[in-house]
């Protein structure tokens, strides 16, 4: 049975979001920033240059996949979330990621390894994993009750 997930004690106003593309990762995110009422900025949409612009305004929820963009939006970051939608270790992953390497037709793998890095480089900025559906719903939702708190008083 896995631990709750605490939210954190103040509703974020700019949040990193690292995972692998995907379904589960759309809805998770457009439900966050919708929840925070914040823009969406999607990983491919966002080069260098478009980073250090995006580090400068307020508030925005953005997906990440290399370290390159995160030298300009780490430093302002509220929350770093890593989901990982296949939990790691589980047969099925391990058939998928089998299969998703052996297809020459495929965009390789997103390298997620810099997060491990951010708690010595970043150590002021939050980190939660998530793993799995429930998980991420459970956490999503603690996040809707805080910020409907926050936005009554």
């Amino acid at each position: 049975m896995p631990f709750p997930v605490p939210a954190p004690p103040r509703v974020p106003q700019r949040v990193l979001v690292a995972a692998a593309p995907g379904p589960a990762l759309n809805e998770a995110v457009e439900r966050l920033a919708g929840m925070l009422d914040l823009p969406l900025v999607l990983a491919q949409d966002l080069g260098a240059r478009d980073a250090a612009r995006l580090a400068a305004f307020d508030g925005w929820v953005a997906t990440i996949e290399d370290a390159v963009a995160g030298l300009y939006l780490l430093p302002r970051a509220d929350l770093l979330l890593q989901v990982q939608v296949e939990v790691a270790g589980t047969l099925r992953g391990f058939v998928r990621r089998t299969v998703r390497r052996m297809r020459s037709d495929t965009a390789p793998e997103i390298d997620l390894s810099w997060i491990d890095t951010v708690a010595t480089s970043h150590p002021e900025l939050p980190l939660v994993r998530l793993t799995g559906p429930e998980e991420i719903a459970a956490w999503l939702d603690g996040i809707e009750g805080l910020s409907r708190g926050s936005a009554s008083s």
